[in-house]
């Protein structure tokens, strides 16, 4: 008998133990699911379109034809590549650098068209920077505009009809420095991906047809036209081919150009974002801790009772059931 109330404490003592591990187990469980989710909401916010700003802090490897990069001509687009940096408060600067290759000429047979190297500098302004899809403005200093002389190098009149004369069928190419204006449509999201699509106004000048006693075609506050030369007679003529509306390269046109590029993630994180980096880096498999993958089932003790899944009940009108 004595025996028997000897066995009773230690069955207790038992029981105890096991109850008490069950109930931490369940604590833990409810620590973890909670943690999870607490964690999914922090996510869910730092990537909530209320205060993702997807410009903010942004550098971007790019290249492009056209305007920007970093030129565009009378008959042919210059090739480049640039870099820019759109700070938290959606300005940026840029600058480009690029050439403009030799290609033969699409009217004369037989004759090529020089190429040339160029270079931009600019600002811009990006707007609507909660979505992927930005409108922005830009301006900018540095090869805008670009064509070709109307004679090759080393022309001569007076032996133009002799045999001797091709030699060298290359026309020179003549660079524009100036100014100009750009409205352009970018795609930019927290992807890595940039495209760019811009259409514009450049300002040159003209050149020694309006400054005669300038130098090299300048036509002041840093703006150059080449396309007007003095010739033997003293007198301001043109060196490019002539069109309907202007004898030399317009002081004035419309640009275009296109361009895509490489996004680096936001360079200055807040905390929010310091944070769900350092949870994505933390958890490689998105799921929580206390959930068992797919496919595998999970080991509990047997004298332990499987977690209860509480019920969700649909909220419902009375006045809308049909029974």
């Amino acid at each position: 008998m004595s025996k028997r109330f000897f066995i009773i404490p230690i069955l207790l003592l038992l029981c105890q133990d096991l109850v008490w591990a069950q109930r931490n187990a369940q604590t833990d469980d409810r620590a973890a699911r909670r943690q999870f989710e607490e964690d999914q909401r922090a996510d869910e916010y730092a990537l909530s379109l209320r205060r993702r700003d997807w410009l903010k802090d942004r550098l971007i490897l790019e290249v492009g034809m056209g305007t920007k990069f970093p030129v565009m001509g009378a008959n042919w687009l210059g090739m480049g590549a640039g870099i820019e940096y759109i700070t938290r408060w959606h300005f940026s600067g840029f600058l480009t650098a690029g050439f403009v290759p030799s290609h033969d000429d699409p009217v004369m047979e037989g004759y090529t068209l020089d190429g040339g190297m160029g270079w931009r500098v600019g600002m811009a302004y990006y707007m609507f920077p909660k979505s992927p899809i930005h409108l922005g403005f830009q301006v900018s200093y540095g090869t805008v505009y670009y064509d070709h002389r109307i004679a090759p190098e080393g022309f001569d009149p007076g032996n133009f009809n002799s045999e001797e004369y091709y030699g060298d069928l290359t026309f020179p190419i003549v660079m524009c420095k100036g100014y100009e204006f750009d409205i352009f449509v970018s795609y930019l999201s927290n992807q890595w991906f940039y495209g760019q699509i811009m259409v514009g106004m450049y300002y040159i000048g003209n050149g020694l047809k309006d400054n005669p006693n300038g130098s090299d075609g300048s036509s002041g506050w840093g703006m150059t036209n080449p396309s007007w030369e003095k010739n033997h007679r003293g007198e301001v003529v043109s060196v490019v081919t002539k069109t309907e509306k202007y004898s030399g390269i317009p002081p004035y046109g419309v640009v275009f150009g296109v361009g895509i590029g490489f996004a680096f993630e936001e360079l200055f994180p807040d905390d929010t974002e310091i944070r769900r980096r350092e949870r994505e880096t933390g958890r490689p498999q998105a799921r929580p801790a206390s959930r068992p993958a797919a496919g595998k089932q999970q080991s509990r003790p047997a004298n332990r009772p499987a977690p209860v899944r509480p019920r969700v009940v649909e909220d419902y009108d009375d006045e809308d059931d049909d029974y």
